[in-house]
């Protein structure tokens, strides 16, 4: 027979395991991988790879889409820009009005998934030095920037980056 403190502990022990704390927000774990969104949380499947995002502008320049890659730089300062390589392409991501940042730290060689548009850019003088200070360059590597650049570029409404 089934007591009163048999059924008490049972009802105290459901309560106490609805009530532990949900992830933090943004964050989820698939297949054992944690995933972290910044921005918009995106839909990662389905992702071109970046090397397969320069063939998606071919038409008119602007396409929007979602792709994937490895984080190979961010901006050391603030988290507002990150390089995203796959094969020999790599990809300029900036975030949307600026309404968030990725970690300044920790996420270089990192998967990462973008969801946004893509277009080409050419980078003026003064803002490849910005960028080159963001990232930590040398002062040498800075003074070596002397012409604008055509890069790959996009700008992102959400984020991922596994790990």
């Amino acid at each position: 027979m089934i007591s009163l403190r048999s059924i008490a502990v049972l009802v105290l022990a459901s309560l106490a395991a609805g009530c532990a704390p949900p992830p933090p927000a943004g964050q989820t774990d698939v297949a054992g991988v944690p995933q972290t969104f910044y921005g918009s949380v995106i839909e990662t499947d389905g992702a071109l790879q970046a090397q397969d995002v320069r063939e998606a502008l071919a038409e008119d320049g602007r396409a929007s889409l979602t792709f994937e890659g490895e984080v190979t730089a961010t901006c050391a300062k603030k988290g507002c820009w990150m390089d995203v390589a796959s094969g020999s392409d790599t990809v300029f991501v900036r975030f949307l009005d600026y309404s968030f940042f990725v970690p300044t730290e920790g996420a270089e060689g990192k998967r990462t998934v973008v969801q946004g548009e893509a277009f080409y850019d050419t980078l003026t003088v003064p803002m490849l030095k910005h960028y080159a200070e963001d990232a930590g360059k040398s002062q040498a590597e800075i003074d070596a920037i002397t012409e604008p650049e055509l890069r790959l570029a996009f700008t992102a409404t959400g984020v991922m980056i596994e790990g």
